[in-house]
């Protein structure tokens, strides 16, 4: 297990416990049955069997995180 760089999360991969509280933030990311694909980099994805639908979340420098919406 590894902590963030505050101490205040948990994470099983090294990768992750070094983007978090580290200028990064975890995003989800939603894939309707016509879109493109979901990133590469997508983690923890799951598929709806009825309606095809993806989702999964992916790192995001925090700046790029607070103008994409």
């Amino acid at each position: 297990m590894y902590f963030c760089k505050s101490k205040k999360h948990v994470w099983s991969n090294k990768e992750d416990a070094e983007k978090c509280c580290n200028g990064y933030k975890r995003v989800l990311v939603v894939r309707n049955i016509n879109d493109e694909a979901l990133p590469e980099d997508a983690k923890a994805v799951k598929i709806d069997p009825e309606t095809g639908m993806q989702w999964g979340r992916i790192w995001v420098k925090e700046e790029a995180a607070e103008h994409s919406f």
